[in-house]
């Protein structure tokens, strides 16, 4: 899900006109969907203490900053002088790299997908003796422009992340305010479901939008779902969020409706991206998400690593 980016964004790793230094204005401009701009966002807040975003009403974002959050820090434009943060990926600055060696990133790396793939091959041969491709299902090319040579990236690595860096942005992700009446809704439903530390939360990307990706990414990572399900004990729930209806439905019959927990939506899942409360909803799950402390996760998802951040950063995952 993309956007039309604002005048002065930029998609390179970095902000516009330099670092930021005290003082300085800097905004997050990112377009793409909810995990990305949240991200986004955060890395604002790390490069200055006056972080802005300018949030774009889009064809597949109808709802505005403030019909989600109520921070005081949305723009409708760029101001003079601000820096441009552009980017879904989370900053990492200079001073944060004797915390993350270069080479670190898989997931998120610009190294050919083929070095990557024949990595994680050899790493498979070897027994797995590290968790260095634990998050890696495949080699993904990204773009140049947003990657790092040295691949000192920490998007999509969850539980490989340094503690550093989980108590650097864990705090910035508490920044975020949510509207109230969203927030209770989630603090209601999660009460009257029973939601505890043994669920189990799932998070379903179907890429119904893309049937390309529909193809080539969801339907092999179905099988590996089921298989990462049917290993967990049966006296535990699942709590199922996705961007498909009909997904709720299957893992209902195949485990059964009082084991496979969902958030009574009002909006349709696979048409949350038409309307503001589609979106409020999204964020629903998206904070329902972020209570639970194992968490199955679409490879790729921004959604689930948003949801990740947002519970503290230290729930298990595991990618399918």
């Amino acid at each position: 899900m993309t956007g039309t980016p604002p005048a002065g964004r930029r998609d390179d790793e970095g902000v516009d006109g330099g670092e930021a230094g005290p003082g300085s204005v800097v905004v997050s401009t990112e377009t793409a969907g909810l995990g990305n701009r949240l991200k986004s966002w955060v890395s604002a807040m790390r490069l200055s203490p006056d972080a802005r975003v300018h949030w774009p009403v889009t064809p597949h974002m109808p709802a505005r900053f403030g019909d989600l959050f109520t921070n005081d820090c949305a723009v409708d434009s760029i101001p003079d002088g601000a820096r441009v943060w552009g980017s879904w990926r989370l900053v990492v600055l200079p001073e944060d790299e004797r915390h993350l060696p270069a080479g670190f990133a898989t997931v998120g790396a610009g190294a050919n997908p083929l070095i990557r793939g024949a990595g994680k091959l050899w790493w498979t041969l070897r027994g797995r003796p590290d968790d260095r491709y634990r998050y890696m299902v495949f080699p993904k090319t990204h773009s140049r422009r947003s990657t790092r040579a040295d691949a000192r990236h920490l998007d999509l690595e969850y539980g490989r992340i340094p503690q550093y860096f989980r108590d650097l942005y864990a705090p910035l992700f508490r920044r975020i305010d949510v509207r109230p009446e969203i927030a209770r809704r989630a603090d209601r439903w999660a009460a009257e479901a029973g939601l505890d530390a043994a669920t189990v939360g799932v998070q379903v990307r179907t890429w119904r939008d893309d049937p390309r990706r529909h193809r080539k990414y969801h339907r092999p990572a179905a099988k590996r779902l089921l298989r990462l399900m049917d290993g967990v004990p049966r006296e535990r729930r699942f709590l199922v969020v996705s961007d498909e209806d009909g997904v709720i439905g299957s893992l209902q019959q195949r485990y059964g409706a009082g084991r496979v927990l969902h958030f009574p939506r009002e909006t349709a899942r696979a048409d949350s991206w038409r309307s503001a409360e589609g979106v409020s909803e999204d964020l629903i799950d998206m904070l329902l998400l972020a209570r639970t402390r194992r968490l199955f996760a679409s490879y790729l998802s921004t959604f689930s690593e948003a949801a990740w951040w947002l519970g503290g950063a230290s729930a298990e995952v595991d990618v399918f």
